[in-house]
């Protein structure tokens, strides 16, 4: 909580110097747009606060800005220990989905080898910023989010035995199950055969942005703080139970027709909160970065092409010592385009190097406009 207190105080005494200053770009006059919300979508992190990438641009004095974004994120992480049981056990050829003692197995292995996810997660979120002044903004993120077996399940086998990638155990489970099995020696984090819920409003993110005057050799710079209440149900898994609060630093240089932003967030997180189907967990203070490239093309309708990358830590590297718990790396290809009613914009997640700790794919819709 002192993190969270420091950070809000100092974005607050930061902005009163510079209120008045003119030499400001607003996001809503800058052709190149913002970066699409890719945040963390990792299984549990998505339940802790994340920052999306954001433009070092302010908003601008009594502007609003709303968002509006939906991702379906499907997740299939296994260890090698899991995959070789699920081989042997179903060596039928039957797909089976996990039963109690198929769970009791997974928990019982040592180490960092018990592990196995397997979901799909519809994630609706909607983001709305204000301009308090030209340097300082505020804004809130609604969360939604619905838990499903999804119906990304049998596109990923197909384009795995498309490209020979080999399915980690994809094929000898039922598709479109919710099912989640994380422990170690005997002692369970999560235990999930059934979902205790479809799903529901997750907790809301706060934030507070301010940005620096001037540039340095070109770039510009801004300080965001961000705040997680633990509002949501605990019992239908929409939150760790705990408060968050980080911060995140964005480093922004635009050209004619090209931009990259860089965002380096360090978020404190609570520990999870014991549910009847999880046990509470300490969570490590938690850093990513992101970086964004953005190309406009020429033409009427001001079209984008994104390319943004994400490196973050797990939030169970504490819990175990395994493929799970390396770094995270994802990347996205993404597309903006404005109309008379608004940005719209696509997007598709693939993770990169380590398949078994990120989700295996994700697909976005955006859509965004600024008013004032």
């Amino acid at each position: 909580m002192r993190l969270i207190v420091l950070s809000f105080a100092l974005l607050v005494a930061l902005t009163t110097p510079y209120a008045h200053t003119q030499d400001v770009v607003h996001v809503g006059e800058d052709p190149l747009g913002i970066p699409m919300r890719i945040r963390d979508f990792t299984f549990p992190g998505f339940l802790l606060l994340t920052f999306a990438p954001t433009p070092a641009e302010s908003l601008g004095r009594g502007k609003w800005g709303v968002e509006l974004h939906v991702s379906a994120v499907n997740d299939f992480q296994v260890s090698p220990e899991v995959e070789a049981y699920l081989a042997q056990t179903r060596a039928d050829g039957q797909r089976r989905r996990l039963d109690e003692a198929d769970a009791n197995f997974v928990v019982g292995l040592p180490g960092g080898s018990g592990f196995y996810i397997d979901l799909e997660t519809d994630i609706l979120e909607f983001a709305v910023h204000y301009g308090v002044t030209d340097r300082f903004d505020v804004g809130a993120t609604v969360n939604y989010y619905r838990f499903s077996g999804g119906i990304l399940d049998g596109t990923i086998e197909g384009f795995h035995d498309l490209l020979d990638l080999g399915q980690q155990g994809r094929n000898f489970v039922e598709r479109d199950e919710v099912q989640v099995i994380i422990g170690r020696n005997g002692d369970v984090f999560i235990r999930v055969l059934e979902p205790p819920s479809n799903g529901g409003f997750g907790d809301p993110f706060l934030f507070a942005r301010y940005t620096f005057p001037g540039q340095l050799g070109g770039w510009r710079f801004n300080l965001e703080a961000g705040l997680k209440p633990p509002l949501a149900s605990e019992s239908k898994a929409l939150t760790s139970g705990a408060w968050d609060g980080g911060l995140q630093l964005t480093a922004d240089r635009r050209w004619r027709r090209n931009a990259l932003i860089l965002n380096l967030a360090v978020v404190s997180p609570g520990d999870f909160e014991d549910t009847d189907f999880r046990v509470g967990v300490k969570v490590p203070i938690l850093k990513s970065l992101q970086a964004s490239w953005i190309h406009l093309f020429t033409g009427g309708r001001h079209t984008r092409v994104f390319l943004q990358a994400l490196l973050a830590e797990h939030p169970l590297s504490d819990l175990v010592e395994s493929d799970l718990t390396k770094l995270e790396a994802q990347l996205t290809v993404g597309v903006k385009w404005d109309t008379s009613v608004g940005t719209w914009g696509i997007g598709l997640t693939e993770n990169l190097f380590n398949m078994d700790n990120t989700p295996d794919i994700g697909v976005h819709l955006s859509w965004g406009k600024v008013f004032g």
